[in-house]
């Protein structure tokens, strides 16, 4: 049996991303063999652009998933609603991913309002953030870190696939004053 076709079988049977040494173990091949199951995990991936399947690698290991353009026509098969996360929670999120490690106190000074605890407690329980240890001041507040699903549910290899932050323009020095002040010195004040 070829092994491109040994591999796609145990790609499409698996419920979670595949290593090399994976591939290596199940198909009882030896570590010199692995150069074989790169290539033919290449042309598997080839093969799939024409298809509605893709083969991505994942920072856990390859993983064959449903392209991206199908996902309203499959969406249908399950009758549980999708995850909705609100503003706040995706913010907190980009946040912890593009900053790590941060406190909640470095989540809420960035974002200028408090977060709250149930916002953290959603991404914990998803998996897609972990304490990684704690701030050695006052308080030891928690340091949050995204986690290995996190890139496996957002398609990421590592933390560097993040989009890259454009740059923000310079903010021109805003002066407290209201413009009414101004408007004020040129009325005269009438007295009843």
């Amino acid at each position: 049996m070829d092994i491109k076709q040994r591999l796609e079988a145990i790609l499409l049977a698996s419920n979670r991303p595949l290593k090399i040494s994976d591939f290596l173990e199940l198909l009882e091949l030896e570590s010199g063999d692995e150069a074989r199951v790169v290539a033919a995990l290449y042309e598997l991936q080839d093969e799939y652009k024409e298809r509605s399947l893709n083969l991505v690698e994942v920072s856990t290991g390859f993983r064959v998933q449903i392209d991206q353009a199908f996902s309203n026509d499959i969406a249908k098969l399950w009758e549980v609603k999708p995850l909705k996360l609100s503003k706040t929670t995706l913010e907190t999120l980009s946040i912890i991913a593009y900053m790590q490690p941060v406190t909640r106190g470095d989540i809420e000074e960035i974002r200028g309002v408090a977060v709250a605890t149930n916002v953290i407690k959603l991404l914990i329980d998803q998996g897609w953030i972990k304490i990684k240890g704690y701030r050695d001041v006052a308080g030891r507040p928690a340091l949050f870190i995204t986690t290995q699903k996190f890139l496996d549910d957002f398609s990421m290899k590592s933390i560097s696939d993040l989009p890259v932050l454009p740059e923000l323009p310079d903010i021109p020095n805003i002066s407290p004053e209201l413009s009414l002040k101004d408007e004020a010195k040129e009325q005269p004040i009438q007295e009843t």
